[in-house]
């Protein structure tokens, strides 16, 4: 065989080789994305059912269920300046009677609101690949917070049940 016929083979064979490196790696990525974003999506759905259900909680026992179900999804603890966590603690506020404000059950639906928008424009980034872009920041919402704390009675009782 000629010097340039097994440089030629050489060289398609290396470039097909490439090639299906390049489309198995990406493949995969891609399908780890969908299943990423399809996630996401479950898990925005799931949210606005608990506050839809939050703000019409009549029964301390099931404002404790819906608190520990957004708790467990929202994670307050990463970072307690977060939208998400006043949103827990005005869900976990809800388990008393006097917690359940029009005042704030607008906030838990404002909160809710803004902590869904940031996720789907995070979607959005993330689905167009351009990554030497910024990721998007969510920023803390502008109005006053509210929280449970004001309401002494919330803390642990004995019997585990808030007053109603």
């Amino acid at each position: 065989m000629s010097e340039t016929l097994l440089a030629g083979l050489l060289g398609g064979g290396l470039a097909a080789l490439i090639t299906l490196a390049g489309v198995l790696i990406t493949g995969r990525w891609r399908s780890a994305e969908e299943n990423v974003i399809k996630q996401r999506a479950e898990w925005r759905d799931a949210v606005r059912s608990l506050i839809a259900q939050a703000v019409n909680v009549d029964t301390a026992e099931d404002a404790r269920r819906i608190w520990a179900e957004l708790a467990l999804r929202m994670n307050p603890e990463d970072d307690p300046g977060k939208d998400d966590a006043e949103l827990v603690s005005l869900v976990k506020a809800l388990e008393e009677k006097r917690g359940r404000t029009p005042e704030r059950r607008a906030r838990i639906v404002h909160l809710a609101a803004r902590i869904l928008k940031h996720d789907w424009t995070r979607v959005k980034w993330e689905a167009q690949g351009w990554f030497w872009e910024e990721e998007p920041e969510q920023e803390r919402s502008l109005e006053p917070a509210i929280d449970g704390r004001d309401l002494p009675s919330l803390q642990h009782h004995p019997t585990g049940d808030a007053p109603t």
